[in-house]
């Protein structure tokens, strides 16, 4: 399975990062994503918004904290294709705190399509992968992300 991610997403998870209440959102990526299946992801906590359930699912996900759970954590907004065994993350808030949001307004949904295909035809999403340090990185530049 590959992740990859858009620059939006990237600079949302450095902007969220830096409150000390949410510093564990880059390992609640890796513990909800990087260290499950395409079917576990799919199948846990998820609510398809758009998409084809069963081709390529665009799904709201709930994630939660290291130290909190799943009523404090984030809500994470990806697109899952299973023919290419690729998902793609588009966009993350947390649920509580100065950042935090309710669930996205259909305009913000509408944006995040536009966004998904921008990037798939400008290729210009980012591939990434985990280091030996259990850390996000490119997986081209094997720079770390966050």
């Amino acid at each position: 399975m590959q992740i990859f991610f858009t620059q939006e997403f990237i600079d949302e998870v450095t902007l969220i990062s830096k409150a000390n209440s949410h510093s564990d959102c880059e390992l609640s990526l890796i513990h909800s994503i990087f260290n499950k299946n395409i079917d576990e992801i799919k199948n846990t906590g998820t609510k398809r918004l758009g998409g084809d359930p069963n081709k390529n699912p665009f799904l709201r996900k709930r994630i939660e904290t290291s130290n909190s759970g799943k009523s404090s954590g984030y809500r994470l907004y990806l697109w899952v294709f299973y023919f290419e065994n690729n998902i793609y993350l588009l966009y993350i808030h947390p649920k509580t705190g100065r950042r935090s949001g309710t669930n996205l307004t259909p305009e913000k949904q509408k944006e995040l399509v536009k966004t998904f295909k921008e990037n798939r035809d400008n290729n210009t999403f980012i591939r990434t992968e985990l280091n030996n340090k259990n850390k996000i990185v490119n997986a081209i530049t094997k720079e770390e992300i966050f």
